[in-house]
C-alpha cells in the first residue's frame, strides 16, 4: 500500500494558501463551519435490524473569495460512523484536513471540490487506514410556493 507522506501533503497546502493571498493581506474572509449527520434504523426483511449514524463535523479558513459567493477553504474534519451491530465496516473515526473551492448561491444551490486526508480508524479490528480523497460535492435546496 501506498502512503502520502503527510508533511509534505500538508506543507503543499499551506505553501499553496499562502501564494494566493493578496501581497500584504493579513486578514480572512472567513471561519466556515458545517456539519452533517444522519442516523437510520435499518429494517431488513430477513435479518436483524441496524441502527446507523453517519456524520462529519468541518471548520476552515475562508483564504480567498471571488466574485462575491466562491472561495478558497482549507479546513480540518473528523468523519464518523457507527452502528448497534458493530460490524467493523460501519464503526470508525477519521480526523483529517483538506482543501477545497466552493461556490454558492442565496437562490439555492452549493458545488464544491475537494481534496482530503483522512486517518480512518476502525475500533472492531483495531485498524488504521490512511486515505487520500478527491471528490466533487453538491446540495441546493427549493421551495415550489415561493412568492418571490
Amino acid at each position: 500500500m501506498k502512503h502520502v507522506p503527510v508533511a509534505g501533503v500538508a506543507s503543499a497546502i499551506i505553501i499553496m494558501c499562502w501564494t494566493l493571498l493578496p501581497a500584504g493581506a493579513n486578514a480572512f474572509e472567513g471561519f466556515r463551519g458545517s456539519t452533517w449527520g444522519e442516523l437510520k434504523w435499518e429494517l431488513p426483511k430477513d435479518t436483524d435490524d441496524n441502527l446507523l449514524l453517519d456524520g462529519w463535523v468541518r471548520q476552515g479558513i475562508d483564504w480567498k473569495k471571488w466574485n462575491g459567493n466562491t472561495t478558497l477553504n482549507t479546513f480540518a474534519t473528523v468523519r464518523y460512523q457507527l452502528d448497534s451491530r458493530s460490524y467493523d465496516w460501519n464503526n470508525s473515526v477519521a480526523p483529517g484536513f483538506g482543501i477545497g473551492i466552493e461556490a454558492y448561491s442565496p437562490k439555492g444551490i452549493v458545488v464544491g471540490g475537494s481534496v482530503e486526508y483522512l486517518w480512518e480508524r476502525f475500533w472492531e479490528s483495531d485498524r488504521t487506514d490512511p486515505k487520500l480523497l478527491v471528490y466533487v460535492n453538491w446540495y441546493g435546496w427549493w421551495d415550489l410556493k415561493s412568492r418571490d
